[in-house]
């Protein structure tokens, strides 16, 4: 598909939306590198749940230190039992691991001199509604990537900003590209790390089946691996998070020149994705029952 490259190249506002997929999110980087490569800077960032951290560290400049900033993170334990006893009461530390990254790979104040605009997506747990954060100017960004990222049962307790409970941005909506396309951007390259082959992006439990509206489809593109990548949600391994790395990258090539690296795009992970298991078997239940409550003849 050539031609995305000239699409991607002749926007004058581009816009990254990186969205949530917690460890899968190493997919990212590499598609990210090569937009970079060929001159499609954002001039605008959007990052969800686990996406979040990697628009962060863009915006902050920090784009050719990701894979360090992901070897990082991985190599720390992220279970500690004495947690249990402390504020989180939780086994897991990804709280602590998210800010030791976070103060050494970005920081506040190089967020806050960003010339490009990021925002964050979370979910306000009162009425789960969608909540845009401006990373640049909030007083507290890393509780707002925090809270974005907030999923039992890694973490416990959900983020408190100004009173209000915040957790995980993909409860309310996983991909919400219609915030950067009202914020002036005339294209949308959408990465995320669900792969073609399951179907549409995954939004929310709604709307998990999720295609672009036909009077979009000149506004918003997907960039997206072709199979279920071979990492898990919570993958530590630095090797196969490097794979998924390169696999963003070769999968962008194909997607944008019309290349073809199979020996790396056509690796899958094992099984089939639980969450679009459960979902697409509710649907075929509440289609046999949507036909045996139909009048006969």
């Amino acid at each position: 598909m050539p031609e995305l490259h000239e699409r991607l190249l002749s926007a004058k506002r581009p816009g990254w939306l990186l969205t949530g997929g917690s460890k899968r999110c190493a997919f990212q980087i590499g598609v990210a590198e090569l937009l970079d490569e060929i001159g499609c800077r954002p001039s605008a960032l959007l990052g969800v749940s686990g996406g979040s951290w990697n628009a962060a560290a863009i915006a902050a400049g920090r784009l050719n230190r990701l894979r360090a900033y992901w070897r990082f993170f991985s190599r720390m334990p992220y279970v500690d039992l004495s947690n249990l006893f402390r504020d989180e009461h939780s086994p897991f530390i990804f709280s602590e691991l998210h800010r030791r990254a976070f103060e050494r790979y970005v920081g506040q104040e190089a967020l806050a001199a960003s010339p490009i605009p990021v925002s964050v997506a979370i979910t306000r747990l009162s009425d789960r509604s969608l909540q845009i954060v401006d990373l640049r100017t909030h007083p507290d960004p890393f509780a707002v990537m925090l809270a974005s990222s907030y999923l039992p049962p890694y973490f416990t307790h959900p983020v408190i900003i100004d009173g209000e409970s915040y957790g995980d941005g993909g409860i309310a909506n996983n991909a919400p590209y219609e915030v950067l396309l009202e914020q002036g951007c005339d294209l949308v390259v959408v990465i995320a790390p669900g792969a073609e082959e399951d179907g549409g992006i995954y939004r929310n439990l709604d709307d998990w089946d999720h295609h672009i509206p036909e009077s979009l489809v000149d506004q918003v593109v997907f960039l997206r691996p072709r199979r279920r990548l071979p990492c898990s949600f919570t993958e530590s391994d630095w090797e196969t998070l490097e794979l998924t790395i390169n696999i963003g990258y070769a999968r962008g090539r194909e997607l944008i020149f019309g290349e073809d690296h199979s020996v790396l795009t056509g690796l899958q992970g094992n099984g089939v994705s639980p969450v679009r298991g459960l979902l697409r078997a509710q649907r075929g239940a509440s289609r046999l029952l949507t036909a045996a409550r139909r009048p006969a003849g």
